[in-house]
């Protein structure tokens, strides 16, 4: 099964274009996006993305940036998974979009009690794929400039206890790459909006394969 992984593309213009030019050549057969579609809005630019991607399977969650009129945008194109658990090519895809607190205020914010309860109450076996905004604390991919951890100690706990095969976030615009968890892949998405974003080729343990692409304009 062939992914394409979005994240943080806070409403850039430029990643639509590379988006474009990127589906005009290759297919795949799911497009996750992983939040923080906009800046605080405008509400538009997440209908032109939509528009964007055409018919292509998508599913998607908010980040902490988006507010409840994006989030409305979704719900009506029938791709939002936040709290849902969706079979798709033999896989459990589940969502938990938005952040956990931080320090500036943002539209969409979780404590790290109701992040955990709410994630708890879904299952999750070595076929489950939990797409969430925010990294898993003290992952190594979720390191700010100042070399802060700042990820999520809810999304950390439930993949310690319930071990999903792959975790794939966003949200933390410094930190890339790939971590581990027990059993769990973590995939840290690159911010779209630096024209940057993630394929992964879903197979085995051994057979899943990740590299980044770029979105050229």
């Amino acid at each position: 099964m062939r992914v394409l992984a979005l994240s943080d593309l806070h409403a850039e213009e430029a990643v639509l274009e590379g988006l474009r030019n990127l589906l005009e050549k290759e297919r795949f057969n799911l497009i996750l996006i992983v939040g923080d579609i906009t800046q605080r809005g405008p509400v538009s630019y997440a209908e032109d993305l939509l528009d964007a991607l055409g018919e292509e399977n998508i599913l998607a969650i908010h980040g902490n940036m988006d507010t409840q009129q994006v989030i409305e945008v979704l719900e009506k194109r029938g791709i939002f998974f936040h709290l849902k658990n969706v079979e798709m090519g033999g896989w459990n895809f589940v969502g938990f979009g938005g952040s956990s607190p931080t320090p500036f205020g943002t539209p969409t914010e979780y404590s790290e009690e109701q992040i955990y309860s709410e994630l708890s109450r879904i299952s999750m076996n070595s076929k489950t794929i939990l797409v969430t905004h925010s990294p898993p604390y003290d992952s190594g991919v979720d390191r700010t400039s100042k070399g802060v951890s700042a990820g999520s100690k809810a999304v950390r706990r439930i993949i310690e206890e319930k071990k999903p095969f792959m975790n794939i976030c966003g949200h933390i615009h410094e930190s890339e790459g790939e971590a581990i968890i027990g059993s769990t892949r973590i995939i840290k998405v690159p911010p779209a909006m630096n024209g940057k974003a993630i394929e992964i080729e879903l197979g085995g343990v051994l057979s899943t394969r990740v590299k980044e692409l770029e979105l050229r304009r």
